[in-house]
């Protein structure tokens, strides 16, 4: 989302109150003015204030582009993607070469089940910066949901090559491995994700699968019980009932 970016949530906020206390001093448009209540909107989470103060910027000037950007993201929050799909839309037709436009389309319509059509977004986006890691991530998730395992692993790889600390593709890449079958290459990747963020229980959670299905039951067992202390017990239950059907 272009934002106010750097600043948490209050201090953001406060920022965009200032500007427009300030703006109307320097004789600034009242499209931005309007705009910039809308972030204030946004950072609060009453996104229907948001879209109604970029809908007011949008009729004081339509060819400002950053209004319908953000429309698009507060519909998303709000669960409305076609109207999201329809801003992003607009956005790219005032700024047809704006990547975040196209990448945000296409999770929009991977969030309606439209993954063929996500790719083609995606792909516009990577057309536009060949190193735009979140694109090539998000086009592997799609592959993925296509049932296509290696185009997803190939897109996750090339996230991993562009941005080598990117925890999620390689929490992505170790979960098309493991349905692939390849459980050894599965836990390499979720073991890269525990370096990265060692409070990712999901990680742990999946590399004691992994490792379940390598017959290295030990080391699951204990990636099983320290996932349950990070607060997801999913695998130890999981685990725990087999041993009792076990016995």
């Amino acid at each position: 989302m272009k934002t106010l970016y750097g600043f948490g949530v209050v201090a953001k906020a406060l920022i965009a109150f200032c500007l427009v206390a300030f703006l109307p001093l320097f004789g600034a448009d009242k499209a931005i003015e309007a705009f910039v209540r809308g972030q204030i909107a946004y950072e609060q989470g009453n996104f229907q204030e948001a879209i109604k103060q970029y809908t007011k910027a949008i009729k004081i000037n339509p060819s400002y582009e950053n209004p319908y950007f953000n429309r698009g993201v507060a519909y998303e929050k709000l669960g409305d993607y076609k109207q999201a799909i329809a801003n992003y839309t607009l956005t790219l037709k005032i700024a047809p070469h704006d990547k975040k436009a196209y990448n945000n389309r296409g999770v929009a319509y991977a969030n309606l089940g439209d993954y063929k059509q996500a790719i083609i977004d995606y792909m516009q986006a990577i057309k536009i910066d060949p190193d735009y890691v979140l694109a090539y991530n998000n086009r592997g998730y799609a592959y993925y949901n296509l049932g296509d395992h290696k185009k997803a692993i190939a897109d996750y790889t090339k996230a991993i090559e562009i941005e080598p600390k990117y925890a999620t593709a390689y929490h992505n890449r170790g979960v098309a491995y493991a349905n692939l079958g390849d459980h050894k290459k599965a836990v390499v990747d979720y073991t890269q994700v525990i370096k990265l963020d060692p409070k990712q229980a999901g990680a742990y959670n999946k590399r004691a699968i992994a490792y379940a299905n390598l017959g290295d039951h030990k080391s699951a067992t204990t990636d099983a019980r320290k996932a349950c202390e990070l607060g997801n017990c999913e695998a130890l239950e999981v685990m725990e009932r087999e041993k009792q059907l076990r016995d």
